[in-house]
C-alpha cells in the first residue's frame, strides 16, 4: 500500500510540477522535488507516524535548496519565491494527505474500508458523469468547472451511497448502518470539493488536463483529484466508526 502511495503521489506531483514550474530551471526544480517527494515517502515507511517531522524537514530542505539557487534568479527572485510556496503546497497536497490512505489500509478491517472508500470516489465520478449528462440543467460552480451541475452532484452521492450499501450487503456485514448512511454523503461531498480544488488550479495555470497517461481519464491529478482531498475525512470517519 505504502508502494502504491507512493506512485501515485509522484504521478501526481510531476504533472503538477509541470503545470506550476515556469522558470527556465524548470527541469532541475522539477527533479528535486520528485526526489524530494520520494524520500518522504521513504522516510514515512522507515517512522510510521511521524508525517509531522517529515514534512517539517521536507520544508527546510526545499527552502535551503530554493536559497542555494537565489543567485541566478537575481532579476526574478519574486517568481522564485512563488514557485518555492508552490512546492511547498505540493509537498503538502501530493505528499503528505496522500499518507492517509496507508493509514486506512492498517486500520481494523482496514482492507474492507479501504475498498468503500474507492467505490464512494469512483461510483461518485460515474454516478454524476451519467446523472449530469441525462439530467444535468441547473450549473454547480460555472466559474469554475462549466460542465459540473448539481443534479449530476446528486446523482453522484446517490451512486456513493448505493454502492456503500451494496458492500454492507455482500463483502463488509461488519460495517455499523451508521456509517452506510453518513460515511458517502460526507466523503462523496468532500470529493467532489476536491474535484473542483483542481478544476481551479488547472485554470489557473489554463491547462485542460493535467496529463495524458491515463487514457480517457487526463492525468493522475485528473483521476485522484477527489481521492486525495477525501482522504482525511474517511480516516476519520473509519476511526469513528470502527
Amino acid at each position: 500500500m505504502f508502494l502504491l502511495t507512493t506512485i501515485i503521489s509522484l504521478g501526481m506531483l510531476a504533472e503538477y510540477g509541470r503545470i506550476t514550474l515556469k522558470l527556465p530551471d524548470q527541469s532541475e526544480k522539477f527533479y528535486a522535488i520528485l526526489c524530494l517527494a520520494w524520500f518522504m515517502n521513504l522516510a514515512n515507511v522507515l517512522s510510521p507516524r511521524s508525517e509531522i517531522e517529515i514534512l517539517t524537514l521536507g520544508f527546510l530542505v526545499m527552502f535551503a535548496y530554493f536559497l542555494g539557487i537565489s543567485k541566478r534568479h537575481e532579476l526574478a527572485l519574486a517568481a522564485h519565491f512563488r514557485e518555492l510556496v508552490l512546492c511547498v503546497f505540493g509537498l503538502v497536497y501530493l505528499v503528505m494527505v496522500p499518507l492517509f490512505l496507508p493509514r486506512i489500509h492498517q486500520s481494523a478491517r482496514g482492507v474492507e474500508w479501504t475498498i468503500v472508500f474507492l467505490l464512494i470516489n469512483w461510483a461518485g465520478d460515474t454516478g454524476a458523469y451519467f446523472a449530469g449528462k441525462r439530467f444535468g440543467r441547473n450549473k454547480l460552480y460555472p466559474i469554475i468547472s462549466p460542465k459540473k451541475t448539481r443534479e449530476g452532484a446528486y446523482g453522484g452521492l446517490a451512486a456513493s451511497f448505493a454502492f456503500t450499501l451494496l458492500a454492507k450487503l455482500t463483502f463488509f456485514r461488519p460495517m455499523p448502518w451508521a456509517a452506510v448512511i453518513f460515511v458517502p454523503p460526507i466523503v462523496g461531498a468532500v470529493a467532489q470539493v476536491g474535484d473542483f480544488c483542481e478544476s481551479l488550479l488547472k485554470r489557473a495555470f489554463e491547462v485542460k488536463d493535467s496529463g495524458s497517461i491515463l487514457p480517457g481519464h487526463g492525468g493522475f491529478l485528473d483521476r485522484f483529484d477527489g481521492v486525495v482531498f477525501s482522504l482525511p475525512v474517511m480516516y476519520a470517519c473509519v476511526r469513528a466508526f470502527s
